[in-house]
């Protein structure tokens, strides 16, 4: 069996020299074992560090220098690695993880692979982690959630001693077991489940990107499992400057980035900012009880400023964070995001209402004109700048997109991109979460588009062009649904469908092809 280990790298070229030397002085089992040590285009002149160190060493063949010329963060730079490694004729069945601020202490990836081995459904375990002053660190944790995001805010023992059977972190000295992630810095992953949920999201720059992956890898059913009997020593935060004991120093802009992303990728936009709003309150209260009992509080440096900046303001919907919607759109997910008016380009909006209103047959009173009407209203408030001047329209857009859902029975969220003559025929019981709804499409009553479950929360589907939709059918999961197609009443859609189709049933499978119908007629 082979296992990749990939060590991303930014100016701590004597760090990651030493860590590949600790992984090349080890027996692995007699596993084979190739390391991929990957330079985030550091600006000190690490390439050159590492080239040299290859040749002296005579690191050979096992030892791979991937030079970039861009800083891609942790994520995006193990995942330019891990795409390479699976498009390999035979790809390693493992890939280990490791820091370059951190050596193996024993036989570290012969533990990993041989926990691994022992339990096909594990996806991923992470090592024990201590210091050089050789205290352990923690190094599994439970999912983070706002009840634990509000205790730390508060930073107020009885309170924390409270939520400790609930706490975010395992103690340093737990022991083996199956946990809901482990730290990033030493951990090894089965490729193939690593592959299965899509890799790294490429929006997290630095933090929260391995939560987030392993919280898709449990919802895919694969288990974590934390094994200390592996050991790692970590020079903790030298590779980002970001060190734990010094919790009071300022945070990069990318750490608050990455918790507003993880929060409402992993639990959607209402429980972000509900939990960013907690968080600012408990943090209040914080320092005020700190005051009084003339203690310090840990919260980070500017934390007030930057939270509201990178967090609260824009998840209220009242600034704009213009290096995340850019990464957002960068990396391919401005289409679900919302924060882009996503109205079909080539009309204007009162044109757009014109036709929409022609396509309900002039019907002032159609439940499905408002409905739409609200939506092209939520996307067109997205462009309207400065960002003060748009709040009021974005309250109105919440009031009366929570109306329709309650008079018309219709939740059409104005995220869903909608094209052109979309026709909500009657009304009642539609929920319509999609990706993308195409041109000419007509839905029916008790009409459901959404998610397949908690295992696949990004999965939402595409409706494509000409689709008839019948009463009460059901679209779910990341379908895609072809041009021209015809879904009948009560039909169940969980896969793709190729156009020109006519389907129905639970599960919906083809009964008839559109020409075929013409053909007869």
């Amino acid at each position: 069996m082979s296992i990749a280990v990939i060590i991303v790298n930014y100016n701590a070229a004597q760090l990651a020299a030493a860590a590949v030397q600790s992984i090349l002085s080890r027996e692995h089992g007699g596993r084979q074992v190739d390391i991929h040590l990957l330079d985030n285009a550091s600006t000190e002149d690490d390439v050159s560090y590492l080239q040299a160190a290859h040749d002296q060493e005579s690191w050979g063949e096992r030892v791979r220098i991937w030079p970039e010329t861009e800083n891609h963060g942790f994520g995006r730079g193990n995942t330019k690695v891990l795409k390479a490694l699976s498009a390999q004729e035979v790809p390693p069945e493992f890939v280990f993880l490791l820091n370059p601020d951190a050596v193996l202490e024993n036989e570290a990836i012969d533990i990993l692979a041989e926990t691994l081995e022992a339990d096909p459904k594990l996806g991923a375990v992470g090592a024990g982690v201590r210091t050089l002053e050789d205290e352990g660190r923690v190094a599994a944790f439970r999912f983070p959630t706002a009840r634990q995001a509000f205790s730390q805010a508060l930073d107020f023992g009885p309170f924390t001693r409270l939520l400790r059977a609930k706490a975010t972190s395992f103690p340093a000295d737990a022991p083996a077991g199956k946990v809901d992630w482990v730290t990033g810095a030493a951990v090894m992953f089965r490729l193939k489940a690593v592959r299965e949920v899509g890799y790294f999201d490429p929006v997290f720059f630095l933090y929260f990107e391995e939560v987030e992956l392993m919280h898709r890898m449990t919802g895919a059913g694969w288990g974590i499992f934390y094994q200390p009997a592996a050991r790692v020593v970590h020079h903790e935060g030298m590779s980002t400057k970001v060190q734990e004991k010094a919790s009071n120093r300022r945070r990069p802009a990318y750490v608050y980035r990455s918790w507003r992303h993880f929060y409402t990728k992993t639990y959607g936009k209402t429980y972000a900012l509900g939990t960013a709003l907690g968080v600012w309150i408990f943090a209040t209260i914080g320092v005020l009880i700190a005051k009084i009992r003339r203690r310090p509080h840990r919260l980070a440096a500017g934390f007030f400023k930057d939270h509201w900046r990178y967090a609260l303001s824009p998840l209220l919907g009242l600034s704009c964070d213009q290096t995340y919607e850019e990464d957002l759109a960068r990396f391919g997910a401005k289409k679900t995001t919302g924060l882009t008016n996503e109205n079909p380009p080539g009309i204007g909006f009162w044109a757009l209402v014109a036709e929409d209103f022609r396509t309900h047959e002039k019907d002032i009173f159609s439940q499905g004109f408002w409905a739409l009407f609200w939506h092209r209203f939520g996307n067109w408030r997205i462009a309207l700048h400065p960002l003060i001047l748009r709040a009021p329209f974005s309250i109105l857009y919440r009031v009366a997109h929570k109306m329709t859902q309650w008079v018309c029975g219709i939740d059409l969220p104005y995220s869903v991109i909608v094209g052109r003559r979309v026709k909500l025929e009657h009304f009642g019981g539609m929920i319509l979460v999609a990706k993308k709804i195409g041109d000419d499409v007509v839905i029916r009553q008790n009409t459901t588009f959404g998610i397949s479950g908690v295992r696949d929360l990004e999965g939402r589907p595409i409706i494509g062009n000409r689709v008839d939709i019948g009463a009460g059918a059901a679209v779910i999961g990341a379908a895609v649904v072809g041009d021209d197609v015809v879904i009948g009443a009560n039909a169940v859609v969980v896969g793709n469908v190729e156009p020109g189709s006519i389907i129905g049933g639970v599960p919906a499978r083809v009964i008839g092809r559109v020409n075929d119908k013409k053909d007869a007629q």
